[in-house]
């Protein structure tokens, strides 16, 4: 029974996110980073970077004022095919559009909705 309830849950998490990032018109870039090669003769680590540019929903949380610079907080819902089937980690990077032009925010929490399998992602980001 589990098994059938996770497959409903995916299915339904990736439709309601299709039609709200579709509906809403937003997009973003989820950039994941991950551990590349090692050069022994340069001593560089050669980082692997893949960018997705997805429609997702974006919710904007708060607004504030830090030492006379505005902080913006929003939430995002992913699904796990929209980024490869990848787990969200806080190194990765969301470019998103706020007040007309392209911002990077870094990843400050990630909840993970599962039962046997993950079905979505909430992520809050700060920029």
């Amino acid at each position: 029974m589990a098994g059938a309830l996770d497959t409903a849950f995916k299915a339904i998490a990736k439709q309601v996110v299709s039609d709200l990032g579709t509906a809403l018109d937003t997009s973003i870039t989820y950039s994941r980073k991950a551990m590349g090669t090692y050069n022994a003769a340069t001593g560089n680590l050669n980082a692997v970077k893949t960018d997705y540019v997805i429609k997702v929903p974006v919710e904007f949380v708060n607004s504030s004022e830090e030492g006379g610079y505005q902080e913006n907080t929003a939430r995002l819902y992913i699904t796990p095919d929209l980024i490869g089937d990848n787990q969200p980690l806080l190194q990765d990077e969301i470019s998103l559009t706020f007040s007309g032009s392209t911002r990077i925010a870094k990843i400050t929490d990630i909840r993970t909705l599962k039962g046997g399998q993950e079905y979505l992602f909430r992520i809050d980001v700060v920029f």
